[in-house]
This record gives structure tokens, sequence and C-alpha cells, in this order.
């Protein structure tokens, strides 16, 4: 078996439904509880609303997201501005390659 370093990105799936507290965030993403917060105040992260839960929440989309920011951060610092926009260009490229059923755009072939 092959040791791989912590900080490389592993696979993630978790159910459709799942939604975990800020603790367990944290510890599936591997940073501090008070990093999750850091990123909320920056806008890097949005924690979920109305589920009921107590506190911060987060969905798999947003452990997903906390993964990416923790990537980025390796090569941005703490450059949160440079990051936001990194994040911001991913998300509306992804939009665009959704194609035309989500995004009302149509692509030309």
């Amino acid at each position: 078996m092959v040791a791989t370093p912590s900080r490389w990105l592993q696979l993630f799936d978790p159910p459709a439904d799942a939604v975990y507290s800020i603790e367990a965030a944290a510890k599936l993403a591997g940073v501090p509880r008070r990093t999750i917060l850091v990123y909320c105040k920056h806008r890097l992260l949005s924690p979920l609303f109305g589920t009921g839960a107590e506190g911060y929440s987060f969905d798999g989309d947003g452990i997903r997201s906390l993964r990416r920011i923790e990537a980025l951060r390796t090569v941005c610092g703490d450059d949160f501005t440079g990051i936001r926009i990194i994040l911001d260009l991913t998300r509306e490229l992804e939009r665009l390659q959704a194609g035309p059923s989500r995004t009302g755009v149509f692509r030309s072939t």
C-alpha cells in the first residue's frame, strides 16, 4: 500500500441529503473550525440556512468548496480576494459547461 500525503485532495462522494456540522466539516476537510469561520467571514464559503441544525452546517458542495479553498491557499496564500475571484470564475465556467439546459445559453458547435 502506498501512503499518500495528507494534503492531497481525496475523493469525497457524500449522500445527496447529507448535512454536516461545522465540527464534522472541519474534520472532513482537515482544517480547524476557526479557519472555516474565517472563510465564511470573507465570503469564500457559505453555510446552509434553514436546515433545522443549530450553528453552521454544510452540505457536500460546501465540503467540496472547503477542500477547494484549502487547495487554492497552497498557491495563493492568504489572498482571499484572489481565491474568491478564482472560485467565482470556476463556478461560472462550470455553469457554462453545463450547457443550455441549465444556463439558457446555447453553445455553437
